[in-house]
């Protein structure tokens, strides 16, 4: 509907003044007949994830992302917030009500409900919503509702609140302070702010989530900073005393209060009476002042030019190019070539090009190119025995040119999973029984067997001492997308869940390709990041009217070209038949699989070794081929080797992407035994902490003066209940 207005914006305002009537039905729908707390707070939550895109940072509402159509984009960044106002003002009256007198919030008191979600009717702003735009704080106030909601589903108790709280308190001038620049509501972030009481015991670092931080020049060092306002984590029972009695609790009361914390901590929200400094920072890939958050010159997770390049999935192969690490075949169709051909011509191109490639690979994965997730991912296979498959051929056509409106499109090969000869029996039977609690069935071995699919996802961060493996991940799936986002499910990648004859062979592949994609990708950066940036910017418009980027390092020496943080994803082809006969092996000098047998099945002319360097037989005295085993009858590995005297693998490992951001986090640590929780994220920040000291140490060697705080009110904290008269 919003396409057919062609970019009259008098028609998008009535289509969207439809939109906003779906939305009240569905809110209607989902709310009117529940009288549970708890009911209610889970049918909020599926009606704010239902309406608003949590993926990016603004939440804009899913009828005006491209991601659902392109009619819309006519309209800037601020121009759909404006939008999104006119039309969700009867929506958040509604909803905040829902909230305070319908969920776990009932009987909460007021002045805690207005510290925590706000009330935009009274022009009242919840803590940490720190703007100055009319209209994007009534929005971002719509969106507190949603993340308020969304923490109590995912089983997070309401925060505890303090206003105005001393930095002191928290030790925020001694210690070093990493931040996660995030919406409040993000359900990947929690499971590292779990880690701010190690953190802080372990290694002197305040880990705190904000969402509105401020670039600002500071007077004590003369340049400009990041400051932050407010913080929101999870407290040390030590640090919530501190708290507590910086509000101005009796040490009685608040040591009564801190008795209950555990080891966890608990959970807070505060704004502080000062901005303190941002030493390191965990940047959300959209937040609006992602063009400019380079020049604090502190060390960022992921600079913009690295960010960018994770969505390119078309420049994949050629960052690739030269490091032994290859990708699966692909052809890419772009925006550009859409834009200047006519419906029926873009077709007809992508038609011809489909069964060009099809003749090598029958089926494909398209993916939009910037998309991640597997979102708008589709599996689509064009030939059977050769033959193509007109209906589904026309599919993917269509697929691709409706993408290529709003995004360049990947056409890549799609590679066959072998999960059943990978991983173990064990394993296998596990996964059955968590597939069956979640009501899908899956036969193993019995007829019709359900397809199963996966993929390995090896997480690098860049600490004091170099880059360290932060997680180890697979997801194995019934479809061929298997993302855990959906229904694929995740495990830690242990050797012991994969087959003894694969398991040294996969961890050392995937080791190499992660740190040798690693080094590519580095040399890459540094040559092409004019054209990674301006290929960035065609997705993302908004932010190239305040992009002026430059060339820098941060104060720890690292330069905004380079890579500290990267989850790339890879899956394994094997170089065996479902026999252990080898069958191809692979030349990382050229980056090409070689077949040891032609069409016929005839052995071609590569020369395989044994250990000794003797060439292996390839045919019996009647000339008839003879195949190369790989194990024993004991299941024993036989060394062979290649012509130039390499050890021969049973498997490789491609690469598939790289990834921005926090992804599969949480569902890591859900698999991982109580002892270890947190074990993964604590890495990746204790090894930005390490970053970010170093950060602090040169910061303070620039200090030019001494600024004395100014007076502001005194810290309060917030009861959650009202008190009786």
């Amino acid at each position: 509907m919003a396409e057919l207005a062609k970019g009259d914006k008098s028609i998008l305002e009535e289509v969207a003044k439809a939109l906003e009537l779906l939305d009240i039905s569905l809110l209607l729908e989902k709310t009117m007949d529940v009288d549970d707390p708890h009911a209610m707070t889970i049918e909020l939550a599926r009606f704010f994830d239902a309406t608003l895109n949590n993926h990016i940072f603004d939440y804009i509402p899913y009828h005006y992302h491209r991601q659902r159509g392109v009619g819309f984009e006519v309209y800037n960044r601020r121009e759909k917030i404006e939008l999104a106002v006119r039309r969700h003002r009867w929506l958040y009256t509604k909803c905040r009500h829902l909230i305070v007198t319908k969920t776990e919030l009932k009987n909460f008191s007021p002045e805690y409900c207005d510290a925590w979600l706000g009330d935009a009717d009274r022009n009242v702003t919840g803590l940490g919503i720190n703007l100055t735009d009319e209209a994007e704080r009534f929005w971002f106030s719509y969106a507190r509702l949603r993340d308020a909601v969304v923490l109590l589903h995912e089983g997070y108790p309401p925060p505890e609140v303090f206003k105005n709280l001393d930095p002191s308190a928290l030790k925020c001038d001694e210690r070093t302070n990493v931040v996660i620049v995030y919406p409040h509501g993000n359900t990947t972030v929690p499971v590292a702010l779990e880690q701010n009481p190690k953190l802080v015991k372990e290694k002197g670092v305040n880990l705190m989530l904000t969402a509105f931080p401020k670039i600002e020049k500071d007077e004590r060092y003369g340049c400009e900073v990041l400051h932050v306002l407010d913080g929101f984590t999870f407290l040390s029972k030590e640090d919530y005393l501190a708290a507590l009695l910086a509000s101005g609790l009796k040490r009685e009361e608040a040591e009564k209060k801190a008795s209950a914390v555990g080891s966890k901590g608990v959970l807070a929200l505060f704004s502080f009476s000062r901005p303190i400094v941002a030493h390191g920072i965990f940047f959300h890939f959209t937040h609006p002042l992602r063009p400019e958050i380079e020049f604090v010159r502190a060390p960022l997770i992921q600079p913009l030019v690295w960010e960018a390049a994770t969505y390119l999935k078309c420049r994949l192969p050629e960052m690739l190019k030269g490091s032994g690490i290859r990708t699966a075949d692909q052809f890419n169709w772009y925006m550009d070539q859409t834009a200047r051909m006519s419906e029926a011509e873009a077709k007809s191109e992508i038609r011809r090009m489909l069964l060009d490639f099809s003749e090598s690979h029958g089926t494909v994965i398209i993916k939009p190119e910037k998309e991640s997730g597997g979102r708008n991912a589709k599996v689509i296979q064009i030939r059977r025995d050769g033959k193509a498959l007109e209906e589904n051929l026309t599919e993917a056509v269509n697929l691709i040119y409706e993408i290529s409106k709003s995004d360049n499109v990947v056409v890549q090969e799609f590679l066959k999973s072998y999960v059943r000869r990978l991983y173990t029996p064990e394993l296998l039977e596990n996964l059955v029984e968590r597939f069956a609690r979640l009501g899908v069935p899956v036969q193993l071995y019995r007829d019709p067997q359900t397809p199963l699919f996966s993929y390995f996802r090896q997480i690098l961060v860049l600490g004091e001492r170099g880059y360290e493996i932060s997680h180890n991940i697979t997801v194995i799936g019934t479809s061929g997308v298997a993302n855990v986002g959906q229904g694929g499910l995740l495990y830690e990648y242990t050797d012991d869940i994969i087959n003894p004859k694969y398991r040294e062979d996969l961890r050392r592949e995937i080791t190499k390709a992660s740190f040798k994609s690693l080094e590519a990708q580095r040399r890459y950066l540094r040559k092409h990041w004019k054209e990674i940036l301006e290929d960035y910017l065609k997705i993302h418009p908004e932010f190239s009217e305040r992009l002026n980027f430059r060339v820098i390092k941060d104060l720890t020496g690292f330069d905004n070209r380079d890579i500290p943080y990267e989850m790339g994803d890879y899956m394994p082809v094997f170089l065996v038949d479902e026999n252990d006969n080898l069958i191809q092996i692979y030349d990382e000098d050229s980056e090409r699989l070689i077949p040891l047998y032609d069409k016929d099945g005839k052995p071609t002319p590569v020369q395989i070794y044994d250990k000794d360097g003797k060439p292996v037989p390839r045919v019996d005295e009647n000339g008839n081929p003879i195949p190369i085993r790989l194990f024993d009858e004991e299941g024993r590995r036989i060394p062979l080797f290649d012509e130039k005297g390499r050890p021969i693998s049973s498997l490789i490992m491609y690469k598939i992407e790289a990834n921005p951001g926090a992804g599969l986090w949480r569902p890591h640590n859900d698999q991982l035994p109580p002892h270890r929780k947190g074990e993964g994220v604590y890495i990746i920040f204790r090894c930005l902490g390490e970053r970010a000291s170093i950060y602090k140490r040169k910061l303070e060697a620039m200090k030019v003066k001494d600024v004395e705080p100014e007076l502001r009110e005194p810290a309060v904290y917030i009861e959650k209940a009202a008190r009786s008269s």
